[in-house]
């Protein structure tokens, strides 16, 4: 699932350093190199030129990652199409409920109706 990657050589100042040391351990972020990757994907997210796609990031832990590459391993189906499609199926879920709640409002409202044209009315 990840793709080869290439070393780069960036200087930092001390200060930048220590900085970076200190986010290590958070959000799952094990070293330097994730601390500083973990902020490229950010600028690159925040930057992104007119020609590229719109990207979401998606923190997911290690059972859901896991889960993604068994997924690709057996369909070839990437994580942004698996997302597409979980996102299609959650969303034609709520309009299944949204449905079903109109359709019981509009039959307890033709029920009142039915029930209010039967009684009788004393003057």
């Amino acid at each position: 699932m990840s793709n080869p990657s290439q070393m780069v050589s960036v200087r930092f100042t001390e200060e930048e350093i220590l900085e970076i040391e200190r986010r290590i351990g958070f959000d799952g972020m094990r070293n330097r190199s994730d601390v500083i990757r973990r902020g490229v994907h950010k600028l690159l997210d925040e930057t992104a030129s007119g020609d590229s796609k719109t990207r979401a990031t998606i923190r997911v832990g290690k059972a859901v990652r896991q889960q993604l590459e068994i997924l690709e391993e057996l369909t070839g189906m990437d994580a942004s199409s698996a997302a597409a499609l979980g996102i299609g199926l959650l969303l034609e879920q709520q309009n299944k409920k949204i449905k079903t709640s109109l359709d019981d409002g509009m039959s307890l409202l033709d029920e009142i109706k039915i029930r209010g044209s039967h009684e009788d009315h004393i003057e």
